[in-house]
């Protein structure tokens, strides 16, 4: 924790237009404006006390704010069926939305939790996400998925 005591309210509305610029990076993408709002400040409730030098506070929240916001507009995505170039603003107009499906023999070829891990990135989950659901690091998963494509590679040759 920071060192420094912040007048929160002060804070909040400091950084309100850092707020609403970075949740209007991710509007309309799976997420209305105004939650990616409201998650942008607590993001900041969160963020602020952990800054100890309030001259880096600006630069501090600009690092972080967004991975928040992002993760909220993921999190609404996942719920909303959407793809993750809709959310990142590629410009490209969404591909067929259905649900990606894998082979029976890749499938057979990955173990029960292989299997699990290859579903959730399918639909979108990051291997940090992965890791907290399987309680490992995600160091953990990483090597996990370096070993499915390591057996799976001959079968897609």
């Amino acid at each position: 924790m920071g060192r420094y005591s912040y007048n929160m309210e002060q804070e909040l509305e400091r950084f309100q237009p850092l707020v609403k610029a970075t949740a209007r990076r991710y509007e309309g993408r799976g997420a209305e404006f105004d939650d990616l709002v409201q998650e942008g400040y607590v993001a900041l409730l969160e963020l602020i006390p952990k800054c100890s030098d309030p001259g880096k506070l600006p630069l501090y929240l600009k690092e972080r704010l967004p991975a928040r916001v992002r993760a909220a507009a993921r999190r609404e995505w996942r719920h909303n069926g959407l793809s993750l170039e809709d959310i990142e603003g590629t410009g490209e107009e969404p591909a067929d939305l259905e649900e990606p499906s894998f082979p029976d023999p890749l499938m057979e070829t990955l173990g029960q939790k292989e299997k699990k891990i290859a579903d959730l990135l399918t639909e979108g989950y990051t291997q940090k996400e992965i890791s907290e659901q399987f309680g490992i690091s995600q160091q953990a998963v990483s090597a996990r998925v370096k070993k499915m494509r390591q057996k799976l590679q001959p079968m897609l040759t």
